[in-house]
Formats: C-alpha cells, structure tokens, sequence
C-alpha cells in the first residue's frame, strides 16, 4: 500500500493520489492536488490556489517548496511497478529494497541516496534470530521526497509520521529532516531494550548470591540474554557504520551540512548503544564465569565428599576383607570373641576418619 503525503511548511497533506508523484518531482505549473490535509483533508481547488490566483492557505506548494514522504508498506507487485515509473530508482537500489532481512548499509546513486536500516521488533524467544528481532526499513533519499519501503505495520514510521503532521513547519527544511526523525525513532526504540535487559541482568546477578543454589547455577537465562545482547549488536553496530558514512558524505545537496548536526546525535545515541551493548555483554560474561566457578566448586565439594566416603569404606573393606579370607590354617580364627574385635575396628576405623574428614571440611 503506497502512502503519499506532502509538507508544504504551513501544513501537512496526505493520501495524495500516487499517480501525481511524477508531477511533484519535477517542477510543475501547477502542484499535484491533495485530497487530505493532516487528518480531515484538504480545502477543494485542486493545485492549492484560492479564485483568484492566490495560494490558499492550505495549498500544497510545487517541488522545490514542499517535502514528500511516500510510504510504501507491504508492497505488491503493482506497487513496486508504480515507484519504479515515478522515480529514476536504480535496478540494483529497487532489488535490495525488495530483499528483506539485509545489514543496514548506505548507497550513493546519482541523484539519491539508498539507506537500509533495521527496527527493534523485541525479541521473545531464546531461539530468534535476526530476522525475527528486527524489521528492515529501506528508505530512498532524494533532493525533495524520501520514500520508506518496509513490511507490515512499524512503530517507528508511525512515530515519525506523528511529528511529521506535528511540526510541519520544520519539515520544509529538506527531505533529510524528515530521515533524521526516522533515524532518531528507530534507534530510540533501542533504548528499552536496553534497560529490560539491564534489569533482567540485575536478576541474573542477584541470583548469584541468593540461597537457592539452582537459581544461582541456572544457565538458561544468562545465554538467552547473551543471545539477545548479540542480536541488539547486530541491528546497532552496522546502522552506527551508516550514520558515521552519512556524517562523512561530501554531498551537501542531500544531506545538507546545517542538518549534520541533527545526524551527529543520532549518531551518539547509536555509540551510546554499543557501549552499552559491550558493557553488558562483559557483565553478563562474569556472570557466566561465576556461575562456573559455583558450579565448579559444587562439584569438588561432592567430590571431596565421595572421596571420604570411599576411603571410610576401604579402610573398613579392609579389615573385613582380611578376615574373610578362607585359608584354613589362620590366626585368629578361633578366638572366641574374633567377630566382635573385627566389628569394632571396623567401627573405630570409619569414626576417626568420619571426625578427620570433619575436621578438614570434607563433609
């Protein structure tokens, strides 16, 4: 579904027709009609002129004035057909939009720029991938529209599309305002993220010193974090690497200078992030490391206690062994009171030891 709105500085208009792209993108005699304006539509005269000849107060400027967004979610067959007719897009730029589930990447056409970045979309299961966290936002940067490409419904368009109809007097600056606030939303969305895995780490941490010694040794929940850690640094790190190649771009006629600075803190934000990805990914590998060393120290523990156990019963193996032994000439043997003295060793062997090993911590 194609979603065609202009910014003219004043107000903001959307459904306009699709088919009245191409009158837009060059500089027309008249400016394409709108249908709507924000969310009750827009004033009847179709090129936004009042009788007269005058510009109405809703009308939407020609290009060069205003700013088009076209939002293009789900695309079918027929709309990718209609966007490769209205803009002058790169064969290769469309295929990359058409496959999902790329690394966040920038490319340089003649005329535009091709953007790819990945959305938060929370993870839910230890097992998701990718794929399955985020969702891909393709975004074509031109000298007076940006068209977003993505599938099914995302936060951060809806979120960009809010303050676009908010503040339609900073949208005519140029289109690569417009990217800076869907850049800024998609990677605020990360912040959440961040702090639930902050908290679940703190929980993890906790359990470590708690008293329940199988919530202390339990690795489920530290590996899923761990799996989790790495997917924000697979959507993060590559979208960072794109800010710092748009920050460095020597074409100010899409990314004018003035508006760098609006890049430079989203671009914060993103080093920010991986930071934050880091530190929490070497706190929750001390907190694998310790449950090691817990899970280690168990188990020298049990084997110090089997160790004991076994010398008692050797030594007391011993004793029975000696005097069970069928020889037929063998002192001893027919001592009135043999069994019981044998017994009682025995007995005395396996308490000196029990009290030794008690002694020295074994048991």
């Amino acid at each position: 579904m194609i979603n065609v709105g202009v910014c003219n500085g004043r107000e903001t208009y959307r459904d306009v027709p699709p088919d009245r792209i191409d009158a837009f993108l060059r500089p027309p005699a008249a400016p394409p009609q709108a249908r709507g304006r924000g969310a009750q539509g827009a004033p009847p005269g179709g090129n936004g002129h009042e009788p007269g000849g005058k510009p109405g107060a809703g009308g939407v400027r020609g290009a060069g004035a205003s700013v088009m967004w076209v939002d293009v979610a789900s695309p079918t067959e027929g709309d990718w057909a209609m966007l490769t007719e209205q803009f002058p897009f790169h064969p290769l730029a469309v295929e990359d939009a058409q496959k999902q589930n790329q690394r966040a990447k920038l490319d340089a056409y003649e005329g535009y720029l091709f953007l790819s970045a990945r959305a938060w979309a929370g993870s839910t299961k230890p097992t998701d991938d990718a794929e399955d966290a985020t969702r891909e936002i393709d975004v074509f940067l031109g000298p007076n529209y940006l068209v977003t490409v993505h599938e099914g419904g995302s936060e951060p368009i809806n979120e960009t599309r809010r303050r676009w109809e908010k503040s339609p007097e900073l949208m005519n600056r140029h289109p690569a305002f417009l990217l800076y606030l869907l850049l800024d939303a998609i990677v605020d969305d990360y912040f959440p993220a961040m702090d639930e895995l902050d908290a679940e780490i703190d929980k993890v941490e906790t359990a470590i010193y708690g008293t329940d010694p199988a919530a202390a040794t339990d690795l489920k929940p530290a590996l899923a974090l761990k799996k989790r850690l790495l997917l924000l640094r697979q959507a993060v790190a590559p979208l960072r690497d794109v800010l710092n190649q748009m920050l460095r771009t020597d074409d100010h006629a899409l990314l004018p200078s003035e508006l760098h600075v609006y890049f430079q803190d989203v671009y914060d934000h993103t080093l920010r992030l991986v930071e934050q990805i880091d530190l929490h990914r070497d706190i929750l590998t001390g907190v694998m490391d310790a449950m090691m060393a817990q899970v280690n120290n168990r188990l020298n523990q049990v084997m110090k206690t089997l160790t004991g156990i076994s010398t008692i019963l050797m030594s007391v193996t011993l004793v029975a062994s000696i005097y069970g032994m069928n020889f037929k000439h063998m002192p001893e043997l027919e001592t009135r009171y043999g069994y019981f003295g044998a017994l009682s060793a025995m007995i005395v062997i396996a308490v000196v030891l029990t009290t030794y090993f008690k002694r020295i911590k074994w048991f």
